[in-house]
Parts: structure tokens; sequence; C-alpha cells
């Protein structure tokens, strides 16, 4: 490339803009934007009316970039979220024709969300919140044999099996457990891989009945939603557990909240709901057979420095003309 040209394409490049709050974005943080930006300018615009301001110089944006802005955006080329969930898309169909890129921080969440499933599906099984409520009250109580149970032997679906799904199939196995994994383009013909069997979603009403702990961690998609309700309740084992750490809108949740009433099956461990925070005066609330924690099943302690090094990795490769990694599909929504 000449000395020109290349004076001129610097010349067109724009802003990068990283859309998070500023006690998070540090002026360290930024000086490594700048570093790895090629002369791009940097700011942090936290909120939409910052964002507003700058939509015409917009290239990139890192971050809670406000998505009902990002159609006035003629420069933009590419979002790096701080998430690994694009469902957001579904309210703005209008973005998946655009031309810029997207891609999440996906992977990122694989040892939390694994120690949060196994965190829920072990204090069901010992009754560790009976034990915490006994502490309360200073209470000794040993659980009777016939309220407690293992994992090893029992058998786990994981119904959008990925990098996530690799990470508690891998925790099941330890535990001595079976483990099916369910991909929406899996294989036509069942394989293994590292111990865990693989199918097509088609195989779904064979492995329900056989499953002890269905795991959800599917994407929201207009494919995706409500698609685990009655008919698929209606197979499971009425000794079955439903754990759901993807996204609540997934489940048809008045099927499940009929489903857990009647005991059609044995509980329910939910990270999400369908809608979010759950409304005080939802029924779930006050279920004895749901163990329910507030959506923070993918939260880490070192998040931001995490998600952090994915961007910066993916800007390294953008500014050097290379593939990005965690590129989502717009259409498909994932």
């Amino acid at each position: 490339m000449g000395m020109d040209q290349d004076n001129n394409n610097k010349s067109c490049r724009g802003l990068m803009v990283l859309c998070l709050p500023r006690e998070r974005m540090t002026p360290e943080v930024v000086e490594q934007f700048k570093a790895r930006g090629e002369g791009r300018a940097v700011l942090v615009a936290p909120g939409e009316k910052e964002v507003e301001g700058l939509v015409e110089q917009i290239e990139i944006g890192f971050g809670d970039v406000p998505f009902s802005l990002v159609s006035r955006m003629p420069r933009l080329q590419w979002i790096q979220l701080w998430s690994a969930g694009a469902d957001w898309l579904q309210q703005y169909p209008e973005l998946a024709g655009l031309p810029f890129k997207l891609t999440t921080t996906s992977g990122m969440h694989r040892q939390q969300i694994t120690e949060h499933v196994f965190g829920m599906l072990l204090a069901w099984n010992r009754r560790l919140p009976e034990a915490f409520a006994c502490q309360s009250r200073h209470e000794w109580r040993k659980m009777p044999l016939s309220g407690l149970s293992v994992l090893e032997g029992k058998r786990m679906l994981i119904l959008g099996y990925g990098a996530i799904g690799a990470g508690i199939a891998r925790a099941a196995l330890t535990f001595g457990m079976r483990v099916t994994g369910i991909r929406r383009s899996g294989p036509p013909v069942p394989r293994e891989e590292e111990g865990v069997l693989v199918v097509s979603a088609a195989k779904l009403p064979d492995q329900l009945p056989l499953a002890d702990v269905v795991v959800n961690i599917l994407p929201l998609t207009d494919e995706t939603r409500g698609s685990f309700g009655a008919a698929e309740l209606a197979v499971m084992k009425k000794t079955a557990l439903y754990v759901n750490v993807g996204r609540g809108a997934t489940t048809d949740q008045g099927a499940l909240l009929k489903a857990l009433k009647s005991r059609a099956i044995a509980g329910a461990l939910l990270d999400v709901t369908d809608p979010e925070p759950l409304p005080p005066d939802s029924p779930l609330w006050d279920l004895d057979n749901l163990l329910l924690t507030g959506h923070y099943a993918g939260f880490h302690p070192d998040y931001d420095a995490i998600a952090l090094k994915i961007a910066l990795d993916n800007l390294d490769r953008y500014v050097r003309g290379e593939p990005l990694v965690n590129l989502v599909d717009k259409t498909a929504g994932y």
C-alpha cells in the first residue's frame, strides 16, 4: 500500500466508543484501546444521550451500544458486545440487513455458569436451602434419607450444546453422570464427543423421557421462543429436574408452572425467567419445588477483565483485517 493511500485510509477512520460505565472504563483501559486502535479516537459514552451526539462519527462500538441508534450510524463497521447474548436483535429486525459486524463475549461464561448449575443441583440433592433455614432458627436437623439424592448414575440432557454445554458436561462426567447434548445443527447420526453423546434437535422427543436432569442453555431466537413447553414437560420423568440458565423466554413459563404445581416433574432450578425481574406477585416465588436465582449465573468477579481481553483480541484482528471471533449471524440471532 502506498503512503498516500495509507494516509487517506487513516483520515477516513472513525471513532471508537466505549458504551460502558465510566468507573469500569478506567484511563488505563482507555489507553489500551488507543494503543491498539491505529490512531482512532476513543471516547467513553455510557449513556444514550452521549452516544446520540456521536452517531455520525462512530466506526466501532464496544459494550452496551444503544441499539435504537445503530441504524443512524453511517460509518459503523463493528459492534463488540460485553455479553454473550444477542437476542435484542429481535426488537430491531431492521438491523439484520445492515452491513456492520456483531461479535459477543461468547465462551467467557463457561466456568461460572457450570459452577452455578452444579451449585443449584447440589443444593437441591442435599436439601441445602432447608439446612440453611434450620441454621437461621438454631435448629439441628438431620434430613431423612428418602429426601436426599446424588448425581452419580443419573442422565443429563443439555439443550444448546456448545462451549458452555461442554463445560457443564465435563463437570457432569466427573460426578459420574451420563450426558447427552442436543445441537440444533447437530449430526444427522448421533456421535460421541469426549464422552458425551451429541444428537440433533430432531432427537429431543426420544431423549427427554430418559433424562433425570434437563439443562436449557438455548439462546433466544424466533425459533426457540417458548420452545420448551407442555409437550416437552409431559414426557419428562416425574423425578426429573428442569434447569434453565439460558434465556427465560425459551420456556413456556405457564406450562412449567402447571407442571411444578401438579408434580408432573420433581422440580425446577431457574436462573432466568420471563419476564425479568420476576414480578413480586408471580406464583413461582411460592413453589416449594423451585430454586430461583436472579440471572447472575454468568457473573464473574473478573468479568470486565475477561471481556476486555476478548474485545482487544478482536480489535487486533479488526485492524489487521482478519476474521473476528464470536461473530453473530444477525439474521439467525446467535
